[in-house]
């Protein structure tokens, strides 16, 4: 019987376990894929991190060093986690899709799983950490379906690079940082492109002389808690536009998207063959992002202001990606697109991901998702890592997961203390 199960070996997977190990407790990883295999799968070429190398480090890891200012590419993401998994020697078991978890009458768990899709094996343990994070299945909207079959359809995850689309303009549904920087790689490359716009905010990049989450994490903009959050509702709002790619990344807003060639449409309410149908509310998208980039910039003058260094810093940079609109009111988007019309001969879905929790008992479930408070679910010995807002605003990225495993570890050493084992 192993002490515990990690399902799941991507940052929040590797994170537990690294703390499990250096507590001497027995467990074992179970990956469906390989170490980090959605960045592996669900990522495009030319795709960056957009955290600095500094937010990045996972559990053990020593500070500074590997340019901590610098922005990792997707490669060297995927190297660096490889390199984690293997220098810690964490028992990960590659090619193990975890298909049941089914709690016993004597509080542990049998984890069945399937190995390299064929081979079935039943895990008894005393506990249980859900770590496999919630970009697993690709969400694709019912009116996709609607789109003609002579054009190339499909959702970012499917996306790798220009030259593997068929030649010709290219609609990008959805502008979060996905949308955005795969239309910046599309615009890269010569292609026309259309974008249908939503209501993601945006920060700078860089804000006198720093970069901007240096910043916000002083100003407690990380450590935020759902509690905390004026409108419960933000948190299901989109992560901010920002990109890492170049040596010190850049800002990213629709207003310079449209300055650089991008056509911008509101969001799309209907597909009708070739014929879409769009909202009038690009306007509202772009005042949206201003506003939201306002709020960040004052949450960062904060931050200055209570370290005494306004009057040592250099003044905020020109920064053409950080202009605010002057009337966005004026700007309009066509109610009608024609595809063909418009030599679009793509449309690339970035509408977002789930997680898959079918696995687990129904009693831990709140819908389709982990019923949780904090990384507890209400099942004794089983916990959840890696998923947004569980304790904080950080806690969906690297940069959270060491605060939230320590508390996972803790949790599952305590229910290891007091449930002997059998």
């Amino acid at each position: 019987m192993e002490d515990a199960i990690v399902v799941g070996a991507g940052q929040a997977g590797l994170g537990i376990s690294w703390h499990l190990a250096h507590r001497g407790i027995p467990h074992a990883v179970l990956e469906r894929g390989r170490v980090a295999e959605t960045w592996r799968s669900q990522r495009w070429d030319s795709f960056t991190l957009n955290t600095p190398n500094w937010m990045n480090r996972l559990p053990g890891d020593a500070p500074g060093g590997h340019a901590p200012d610098a922005f990792e590419s997707l490669g060297g993401w995927i190297a660096r986690l490889d390199a984690y998994a293997a220098g810690h020697a964490l028992p990960i078991r590659t090619g193990t899709e975890v298909v049941q978890v089914t709690r016993r009458a004597d509080g542990t768990f049998d984890v069945e799983a399937r190995r390299d899709g064929i081979e079935r094996e039943t895990i008894t343990t005393r506990s249980v950490v859900v770590a496999s994070g919630m970009l697993r299945v690709s969400r694709m909207p019912s009116m996709a379906a609607r789109i003609p079959l002579e054009i190339v359809s499909i959702h970012a995850a499917g996306y790798r690079r220009p030259d593997r689309l068929p030649p010709g303009a290219v609609l990008v549904v959805g502008s979060g940082q996905s949308g955005a920087q795969i239309a910046e790689d599309l615009l890269d490359a010569g292609r026309t492109v259309h974008l249908s716009v939503g209501r993601a905010g945006r920060v700078r990049r860089r804000y006198r002389g720093r970069d901007s989450f240096e910043w916000l994490a002083p100003a407690g903009f990380w450590s935020q808690r759902l509690a905390d959050l004026p409108d419960p509702t933000a948190a299901d709002a989109p992560n901010p536009l920002i990109s890492g790619t170049g040596p010190h990344g850049h800002s990213i807003s629709l207003q310079w998207l449209a300055r650089r060639g991008v056509r911008l449409l509101g969001h799309l309410r209907s597909v009708e063959g070739g014929r879409l149908g769009f909202a009038d509310d690009v306007g509202a998208s772009i005042r949206s992002g201003d506003e939201q980039a306002a709020v960040a910039r004052r949450l960062m003058d904060g931050a200055i202001a209570a370290a005494g260094l306004d009057d040592r810093l250099p003044p905020p940079e020109d920064d053409p990606g950080d202009v605010p609109h002057p009337d966005p009111s004026s700007v309009r988007s066509p109610e009608v697109l024609d595809l063909d019309r418009e030599g679009i001969t793509s449309v690339i879905w970035t509408t977002g991901f789930g997680g898959r929790f079918d696995y687990l008992p129904p009693e831990a479930l709140d819908g389709r998702m982990p019923r949780a408070a904090g990384v507890e679910t209400p099942i004794p010995g089983l916990y959840v890592l890696g998923f947004p807002w569980l304790t904080h605003r950080g806690s969906g990225i690297a940069f959270g997961i060491d605060r939230d495993a320590r508390l996972v570890a803790d949790a599952l050493a305590a229910h290891l203390a007091t449930d002997p084992p059998r």
